[in-house]
């Protein structure tokens, strides 16, 4: 079995630097947030192009280099039709949803659900989405600290603190949360989306180094030799074209989630209000269309080569639950130079980091101006609490959140493969409660109270036939937990396993739920008139102003630049640190390769100021 390099000094100097930038944006960026809406919305005017790449790093986030990459390490080619799904989904917000977020003409996600449906609405959609959401969080960082405790080498040592016994990955994931909170904090639509930008520009680079790089070593230098190799010793079935492994229905489902997650996901819905100018929304879809479909698959093909040069992956992580999930990491281990890895290990915290931000900034969001505010109101008769208060919520509400997302993430290293647990809970309530608002934005016939039948009636359904499935595998149901346990079965001659049952059980009822509403249409003179409201500004565009771009915007752009530079000479630095001639080389055309993205970002900003 190949020998894996670990972190050597260059890394650890690479990732301190790079988190003490990260954090500094955060710090810098704090000035923008005068009001709320500056922290939830970035004030609208966040740069097409900057949330465009904020919406695609925030849609992946670890989970594509831990949980997809372990997928792909077992299925092969199977991958590809997953994990380039987005694709489609993108073109629905071109066409259809971009457009629609944006003319809501709303401060934080969940106001939509205010507008079309009512204030009760918003207040049950945001009691049972705080916990789904907390539970995908703690999934997140749990994913993520397999990456950075793998990379780092300390795993599976333990450390003997006095009063009780640590493990290293369980100290990676406690201090990465602890990272994370203060972030998230001092944060902001504005820092999440700027850090997001550096995200891109570091993961793409990346990209174009492994890719290339993990066939020529297979080759012996060749390239297409190593293809050819790759082709030559992959497992029998592993290159088809076909689902192998994988049914067609569990593809269909995957597919028919990314429809959802990627058009009426809060944090996606975020990103597209933020903007000044609904075409620009147009460009953001088709951009993250198009990266959506190129840059999966150049992220795929190196786990195919790890498959073949670790075909026993478990010996290398005996500690590791799921250790296909390394499969990854094992490459960049084995083949990038020290300094380069450190940039690695670097943007995929980083990218987890905003990840995580974006769900916190729009929980905070929902939980402040949905929950916080119409309750103060209705406390003080009418009194509106000031802004000041407002931010001081949404604070505290993304340090609760995200106490709790820790402790969750915890327990998830005693359960198995993160793929697994992430599918399990994004789809026991998802498609239930997005129905209504994917269909609810284009089909505007249903009452106030639609909203909640569908969403409750869809996760009620779910949840029964939870119980129903495991009951009939004749398995115990002694508590909660054993609700949750994975069991297939047959139906209609198609195999299902809890991920195809929850969704389409939750599709079906909450759907059905929603369209026979209609027969009760709205008789409240303001719920009426609200939904009028709606109706007209949904039907009507919403162009930004014709004048001078707004200068955080352009700010925001030479933070890129700025950012983007440091970073390449920073690689440049580590170059002459870096041993072998091929290393020196690595680092320093990468260096170059940031140094190029930072002056397109200057040039940006220079441009912009000139209009």
């Amino acid at each position: 079995m190949p020998t894996l390099k670990h972190l050597n000094a260059l890394d650890y100097i690479v990732i301190v630097v790079f988190l003490l930038m990260v954090a500094g944006v955060g710090v810098f960026v704090a000035r923008y947030n005068k009001h709320t809406s500056d922290y939830f919305k970035a004030g609208g005017q966040l740069p097409w192009l900057i949330s465009g790449l904020s919406l695609f790093v925030s849609g992946f986030s670890a989970f594509m280099f831990v949980s997809a990459s372990g997928f792909t390490y077992k299925n092969g080619v199977a991958g590809v039709y997953m994990f380039t799904s987005a694709f489609g989904a993108y073109w629905l917000g071109y066409f259809w949803y971009g457009k629609l977020w944006r003319r809501a003409r709303i401060s934080s996600p969940m106001e939509l659900l205010t507008r079309r449906y009512s204030q009760s609405t918003t207040y049950f959609y945001s009691i049972i989405a705080v916990i789904p959401n907390i539970l995908l969080m703690g999934t997140l960082i749990y994913t993520l600290c397999i990456f950075i405790s793998s990379a780092l080498g300390f795993g599976s040592k333990t450390f003997d603190l006095g009063i009780l016994t640590v493990s290293g990955f369980e100290i990676t994931l406690i201090g990465i949360g602890i990272v994370l909170l203060v972030y998230t904090v001092l944060g902001g639509l504005w820092a999440v989306a700027v850090t997001d930008t550096l995200q891109f520009i570091i993961i793409f680079l990346m990209t174009l180094v492994v890719f290339p790089l993990s066939f020529i070593y297979l080759g012996d230098g060749s390239f297409l030799t190593g293809f050819d190799r790759m082709v030559a010793e992959a497992p029998a079935g592993y290159l088809d074209f076909s689902l192998g492994q994988i049914s067609f229905l569990y593809v269909t489902t995957f597919w028919i989630m990314n429809c959802f997650g990627y058009n009426v996901n809060w944090h996606i819905g975020q990103r597209y209000y933020s903007i000044a100018d609904e075409r620009d929304t147009k460009k953001m879809a088709a951009f993250c269309a198009i990266v959506s479909l190129f840059a999966p698959i150049l992220w795929i093909l190196p786990v195919m080569v790890s498959r073949v040069l670790f075909p026993d992956i478990g010996l290398l992580w005996p500690e590791l639950t799921a250790p296909h999930e390394a499969s990854f990491v094992s490459l960049c281990l084995f083949i990038l130079p020290n300094g380069f890895l450190g940039v690695v290990v670097s943007a995929i915290l980083a990218a987890s980091m905003s990840s995580a931000d974006s769900t916190f900034n729009w929980l905070a969001a929902v939980v402040t101006k949905d929950v916080y505010v119409p309750v103060a109101k209705r406390l003080k008769h009418g009194d509106e609490p000031s802004d000041r208060n407002q931010l001081i919520v949404g604070k505290l509400t993304v340090l609760t959140i995200g106490v709790f997302a820790i402790a969750i993430s915890l327990l998830f290293q005693k359960i198995g493969s993160s793929f697994d647990i992430y599918m399990n809970i994004y789809s026991m309530t998802t498609p239930a409660m997005f129905m209504p608002v994917l269909i609810g934005l284009v089909y505007r016939k249903t009452p106030w109270w639609s909203g909640m039948a569908a969403a409750g009636a869809g996760i009620a359904a779910t949840f029964v036939m939870n119980i129903v499935a495991v009951a009939a595998a004749g398995l115990p149901l002694d508590s909660l937990g054993d609700v949750f346990r994975e069991v297939s079965f047959s139906f209609l001659g198609m195999p299902f396993g809890k991920f195809e049952m929850n969704v389409w059980v939750g599709i079906a009822v909450s759907g059905g739920v929603f369209f026979l509403s209609a027969r009760w249409p709205n008789k409240n003179p303001q719920d009426v008139e609200r939904l009028a409201a709606l109706d007209q500004d949904l039907r009507t565009p919403a162009y930004g102003n014709e004048g001078p771009v707004d200068p955080k915007s352009i700010q925001s752009y030479k933070i890129v630049a700025l950012l983007s530079g440091f970073v390449g000479a920073l690689l440049i630095l580590l170059s002459f640190f870096s041993g072998a001639g091929r290393d020196v080389m690595i680092n320093a055309l990468t260096g170059i390769g940031a140094g190029l993205f930072g002056l397109f970002f200057w040039r940006l900003a220079k441009y912009y100021e000139s209009k």
